[in-house]
C-alpha cells in the first residue's frame, strides 16, 4: 500500500492519505494578527477544506490535538472547537500548551480522520 500525498509544500504535506486513514500536520491561521478565537475559527475552515479535498469529513475524526500558546487562551478556543466538533461523534482530543512557530500564533490543530 502506498501513501497518497495530497499538495506538499517544502516541508510537509498539506494531507496524506494510507490506508483508510487522512492524515493532517498541525494547521495554524494565515493571519498572525487574529484573536485566538478568530484563528481557531480560520484553522477549523482549512481542515474543512482539506478534508474534503482528501475525500472526507470532521465527522470521520479519529484523533485531534489542539495546541495554544498560553494556556488561558483555551476558554476562547475551546468555545469555537465545541462549536464545529460532532458532539454525537468527537474524536480523541489532547489539548496541549506549546510554543508555536511565530510569537503571534497563538493556536494550532491537528486531525486525523477515516475515509
Amino acid at each position: 500500500m502506498q501513501a497518497k500525498h495530497i499538495g506538499s509544500e517544502a516541508s510537509s504535506a498539506r494531507a496524506v492519505v494510507y490506508g483508510n486513514v487522512v492524515y493532517l500536520p498541525a494547521i495554524v491561521a494565515d493571519e498572525d494578527s487574529l484573536t485566538a478565537g478568530d484563528q481557531t475559527s480560520a484553522i477549523l475552515k482549512a481542515i474543512d477544506k482539506l478534508l474534503q479535498e482528501s475525500g472526507t469529513s470532521k465527522r470521520r475524526m479519529l484523533a485531534a490535538t489542539v495546541i495554544c500558546s498560553d494556556v488561558r487562551l483555551f476558554d476562547e478556543v475551546n468555545v469555537r472547537w465545541d462549536a464545529w466538533v460532532p458532539w454525537h461523534d468527537p474524536p480523541a482530543c489532547t489539548f496541549l500548551v506549546a510554543k508555536l512557530s511565530g510569537p503571534r500564533k497563538r493556536v494550532a490543530i491537528q486531525v486525523t480522520t477515516a475515509l
